[in-house]
């Protein structure tokens, strides 16, 4: 085999193959961002936690948004936001029977009447819409990541969390459930928002 031919095989050969850096190597064993390396104890011991403290019932916390003076202060006084620009996340507890299952989508959903009277719709998955859960966090906001894609994985990891509680917990039609959750939103919202769940129990 001619020199001319055998290089060119070695660099249709080579042209196929993807050298990894030894930095690259290190993320992959270590992801870049510590945060991103401990989502499960993140969930568990921070995140869902907070969400339980902060939850009020339903009713209480629709009634206090509707009587607030403006959004700013209502996200204030009962919600939470990182920055300005960002909407208001608010933690809300759900007591009451689940009238209805919806999973013929995968973003399925689920309805409960809440002991309120009103019935509210709340998000099992398996996949989870939105960054509720994320940016309802008190501990972690884009400026830890500065990188608007790892700070989306960082959301898509967690909501990955609350759509297992979901498919584990597997609600079905009557049951008495409480949920703690989250929903985010521009303004004094004038409808009950859809709900993201943090953690669920049967009562």
């Amino acid at each position: 085999m001619s020199r001319r031919v055998w290089l060119t095989l070695m660099v249709m050969l080579l042209g196929g193959c993807k050298i990894v850096s030894q930095q690259e190597l290190a993320d992959l064993k270590n992801p870049p961002n510590p945060k991103m390396a401990n989502i499960d104890q993140l969930w568990q011991q921070k995140l869902v936690p907070q969400v339980q403290a902060e939850a009020k019932p339903l009713a209480t916390l629709m009634s206090s948004l509707q009587s607030a003076k403006d959004f700013d202060s209502a996200c204030q006084t009962y919600g939470y936001r990182s920055q300005a620009e960002n909407p208001c996340v608010f933690s809300v507890s759900v007591r009451g029977e689940v009238t209805a299952v919806n999973t013929t989508s995968r973003s399925g959903k689920m309805t409960v009447k809440d002991e309120s009277g009103d019935s509210v719709t709340i998000q099992v998955g398996p996949i989870i819409r939105g960054t509720a859960l994320r940016d309802v966090y008190k501990g972690a906001s884009y400026q830890d990541f500065n990188d608007q894609v790892l700070f989306g994985d960082y959301g898509k990891a967690i909501n990955q969390h609350a759509s297992a509680l979901m498919q584990q917990f597997a609600p079905k039609v009557g049951d008495k459930v409480r949920v703690s959750g989250v929903f985010s939103s521009w303004d004094i919202p004038q409808q009950l928002p859809d709900i993201t769940p943090a953690a669920i129990t049967r009562q």
